[in-house]
């Protein structure tokens, strides 16, 4: 099952929209398309996207079900999207080059 939700979690980020502007026009966060993210990965020393959902997952005891690479000003931060047992689905935000988990305030 959880093999499942992996690819799953891979297949959608691949697949996610080539730009997700939000938090109004200004345009502060901005979630890189597949191909800036594979760049990304490949230009600079960021942490495997996977490895840090999977922990994610295990501490918070959720399944784990997408990730995507978005730009926060000049930081780059992996938003996660976990599901909980009772059904809610939590967001994490990890510091794509440290690995450190960030709060909904350091947006």
């Amino acid at each position: 099952m959880t093999s499942l939700l992996l690819s799953f979690a891979l297949a959608a980020s691949i697949l996610h929209p080539a730009h997700v502007r939000a938090e109004g026009e200004a345009g502060r966060r901005v979630c890189l398309n597949p191909a800036e993210t594979r760049e990304a990965l490949a230009s600079r020393k960021l942490r495997e996207p996977m490895n840090l959902l999977r922990d994610a997952a295990r501490q918070a005891k959720a399944e784990p079900l997408v990730t995507r690479l978005c730009r926060w000003g000049d930081r780059l931060v992996y938003e996660m999207s976990l599901l909980r047992r009772d059904g809610r689905v939590l967001r994490v935000y990890v510091d794509a080059a440290s690995g450190d988990s960030l709060s909904a305030r350091d947006r």
